[in-house]
């Protein structure tokens, strides 16, 4: 990413005040990673990784496919149009699937419709009562301290589970001429234009 971004496993960043630290970055482990293949009677397993055809999707799919190989993993990439591989996700039509996701400001929009059951992005097809209970504790409190704590506990199930690998989280970079203001970066990345103006 060209130093543009930060390794990740969550669906915040490792900055970001929700990030679950009982639950951190784990260590590349080659030797166990063959083990578990071979624990599993496939010391060689195949799929196919689609990925939308940005450079960004590219790259992050080479990436997988070359650091996968050195476990055992044979890796094969599909190369497919955005629309197409979200219309694709959304029929469960695929192994595996490369998809950006530009995130928001609280984590319940990073994570509900991702992992509650029978959410629309939820593409794993995920579904696990108990966080779904939790994710629905997260939305109806206004108390921060326990809703780090209801997060922590999702954290260590879906982690777990991992319907889905978080692999990093870009920086964001602005650039605009100093004749807008009422510009405000969010750390979602995402420009309200409410309140621009050109002066």
């Amino acid at each position: 990413m060209d130093g543009e971004a930060d390794p990740g496993n969550q669906w915040v960043a490792p900055d970001n005040p929700f990030y679950a630290k009982s639950v951190p970055i784990p260590a590349r482990n080659l030797a166990r990673a063959r083990e578990l293949l071979k624990e599993a009677g496939d010391p060689h397993p195949s799929f196919t990784l689609m990925t939308p055809t940005t450079a960004d999707a590219q790259r992050v799919a080479q990436v997988v496919q070359a650091m996968a190989k050195e476990a055992g993993f044979d890796v094969k990439i599909q190369s497919t149009e955005f629309a197409t591989s979200l219309d694709l996700a959304d029929k469960g039509q695929f192994d595996a699937y490369v998809l950006a996701w530009s995130g928001r400001a609280d984590p319940d929009g990073n994570i509900f419709s991702f992992d509650a059951c029978k959410q629309p992005l939820n593409y794993a097809g995920y579904c696990k009562p108990e966080v779904d209970d939790l994710l629905k504790r997260s939305r109806t409190t206004g108390d921060l301290a326990e809703r780090k704590k209801i997060f922590g506990e999702i954290a260590a199930i879906v982690l777990k589970d991992r319907p889905i690998i978080y692999l990093y989280h870009r920086h964001w970079i602005w650039a605009y001429t100093n004749k807008l203001t009422g510009f405000h970066p969010n750390p979602d990345g995402l420009v309200r234009v409410q309140d621009l103006r050109f002066r």
